[in-house]
């Protein structure tokens, strides 16, 4: 039987009298060699690594690195895979070069990063998702044999990036510090809720869905468990079907995801459930479940799994034990159908700059409905002024470069966050942003000036937060023609399709009203919102305007178009040659990333996940030219 307490004690003990650095924290991750750290699968055969294989990988890289790149000392390299044991591997043997490994963010655009590698002096880039204006330091030709005797430098600093304040680079730096005091954080979670240690069968599984580059994922994800000798289990593709089966092939135990994740499962759910007319008795199940949990608040989770088996068994199975959300609004319907079929989903907080500063973490069903995000670790302190929030402690990032500048925090400054924060029956209750930005569906916070800078269309538009959708308004007033309404339209979707998924708007929407006052030189998002609450200004949807079908028999769109509806479970005839993905079909990054995965298996080819293509003529043109 696993002894979770007795590890947790020890290895807090261990890091509390340390030097609190990254080494420290090496030395005690590493402690239990025999332990997996992580699995991943090819469809039959689960592969496993333990901690001891991954400790020697780890070693030879980190010598190979100082053996091959001599002059390379105390300098950022840029890490650019893609969540994975090598992800893994390169951020330590980076450390253990004596070197700071920055963690690049795969969705900013290529110019941002560039800026920040710019900044930040980075000359060597090691990954799989290049690209950059840098040298690539091979992952697979780092292969000497580290000494035994060898004595690695290990560096202090690790740095990861957000455009959260501004259109110019903003880039975070995390110590050894700050690091341990998140790490730290976790022993009053363990106090205050028992079921984050629970084991399957002895053995503690968390799945790898969020980025490991994303302060979420970076801590949550893989520090709060790998720093206890767990397992992490890697996903081969982000597909809803290798999603479920993965989960169900390793028995994993946790799943810590952003909003977009938990709001797709409802929606497949719900969606399901109608279609077999099942509405009423689904919905009194539901009821029924949230109640037996009320009475029983740890026993009532593995009743309502039962219960609600019909789908429970068709979706994580019964062995999933603890999940939380995080990175942005969750809806409360969501919180509650989750929680209902017996997965307890808890909401949590945090940003790039303070790390995970909370978590709701009650027993009782009904505080998790609350859609609060609880009480702040023993680290931090979170203070309210003027609605706003301000946070202070020993786990925020006391460094930062922002537009080249170098910014320190020092331990009692506070941390202002620019969120809307109430507190009410002793929890706290985020309630939005007090500047423009939006937070997206995948925890990104995103900058409406940074895609209107993408943006090149001729008229009067501006990107806002409208009904809680990131939209596009775009102004017709001098256009007389449909023709030139249809020509407008086709420019929209192509500016649109050449940004990156995490900030594309989810709608966008025509007007014959202005958008901007008489006297002012630029659209102003205060004075449309303004006028949009005061029904002063009238959108007009896209689907009001006549677009032509463009007919094709050509094989390959047709098996397209059967993927798509696959993918969105819509009928083969909603799906026409030119439906856009995203705004005639409203999919959503998940169902792409399950299209280019149904695409890859069918035509057996190797499409990129970060390039988007629209349509199925789009498709099938590149699936033409990778045949």
């Amino acid at each position: 039987m696993i002894r979770v307490n007795k590890i947790a004690k020890e290895r807090y003990n261990l890091l509390n009298n340390s030097t609190k650095d990254f080494k420290a924290i090496f030395d005690i991750m590493f402690i239990d060699l025999a332990n997996t750290l992580a699995e991943s699968n090819d469809g039959f055969r689960i592969y496993k690594t333990t901690y001891l294989e991954a400790k020697n990988l780890i070693l030879d890289k980190a010598y190979s690195i100082n053996m091959k790149y001599p002059d390379l000392k105390d300098s950022f390299i840029g890490i650019s895979f893609e969540s994975s044991l090598e992800w893994i591997i390169t951020f330590w043997a980076i450390i253990l070069s004596g070197n700071k490994p920055y963690l690049i963010n795969h969705r900013h655009p290529k110019e941002l990063t560039e800026n920040i590698l710019d900044t930040l002096n980075v000359k060597y880039v090691m990954g799989d998702n290049l690209g950059y204006k840098r040298e690539l330091i091979d992952y697979n030709l780092l292969d000497l044999k580290a000494l035994k005797d060898y004595n690695f430098n290990f560096a202090n600093e690790i740095a990861l990036s957000t455009s959260a304040t501004t259109l110019k680079e903003k880039i975070i730096i995390f110590t050894g510090y700050e690091i341990s005091a998140q790490i730290l954080n976790a022993k009053g979670i363990l106090k205050e809720n028992k079921l984050i240690k629970k084991h399957y069968h002895d053995e503690l599984k968390q799945l790898v869905f969020l980025p490991l580059y994303h302060i979420f994922g970076l801590v949550a994800v893989y520090l709060w468990f790998s720093f206890f000798g767990r397992t992490l289990v890697f996903l081969n593709d982000y597909s809803a079907d290798t999603i479920l089966k993965t989960i169900k092939k390793h028995n994993v135990t946790h799943i810590f995801a952003v909003p977009l994740f938990w709001n797709s499962i409802e929606r497949e759910i719900l969606k399901g459930v109608k279609e077999k007319g099942l509405e009423t008795k689904f919905n009194k199940g539901l009821n029924l479940t949230l109640k037996l949990q009320k009475l029983f608040p740890y026993f009532g989770l593995k009743l309502s799994k039962f219960i609600m088996r019909d789908v429970t068994n068709n979706l994580f199975g019964r062995h999933v034990y603890f999940c939380i959300t995080g990175g942005g609004y969750i809806k409360d319907s969501t919180l509650r159908l989750i929680n209902a079929l017996g997965y307890p989903l808890y909401n949590g907080y945090g940003m790039s700059e303070i790390g995970i500063t909370s978590v709701e973490l009650s027993k009782r069903v009904s505080d998790r409905l609350k859609n609060s995000i609880g009480h702040p670790f023993d680290s931090v302190e979170y203070k309210i002024d003027n609605n706003e929030l301000y946070v202070k402690g020993k786990s925020i990032s006391h460094k930062a470069i922002i537009n080249k500048d170098v910014v320190t925090i020092a331990l009692d400054d506070y941390f202002k966050t620019s969120d809307i924060m109430e507190y009410i029956d002793d929890r706290y209750y985020i309630k939005g942003r007090l500047d423009d930005l939006y937070i997206g569906p995948n925890g990104e916070n995103i900058n409406p000036d940074l895609i209107e800078k993408e943006i090149n269309i001729d008229s009067d538009y501006v990107i806002l937060n409208y009904n809680g959708e990131l939209s596009l308004i775009v102004n017709i007033a001098n256009i007389t023609k449909s023709e030139d309404i249809i020509k407008l339209d086709e420019s929209i979707k192509s500016n649109l399709s050449k940004l990156d998924l995490s900030l594309r708007p989810s709608k966008y929407y025509f007007t014959f009203d202005n958008l901007k006052a008489k006297t002012a030189i630029k659209v102003s998002r205060q004075y449309v919102l303004k006028n949009l609450n005061d029904g002063k200004i009238k959108l007009l949807s896209k689907d009001d305007i006549n677009i032509n079908e463009i007919e094709s028999d050509n094989p390959i769109i047709n098996k397209i178009k059967e993927l798509m509806s696959i993918s969105l479970n819509k009928n083969l005839s909603e799906v026409s040659n030119n439906s856009n993905f995203f705004y005639d079909l409203g999919g959503t990054s998940l169902e792409y990333f399950d299209l280019i995965s149904r695409i890859n298996k069918e035509f057996n080819i190797s499409l990129s996940f970060d390039d988007i293509y629209e349509t199925s003529i789009d498709l099938s043109h590149k699936v033409e030219a990778s045949l």
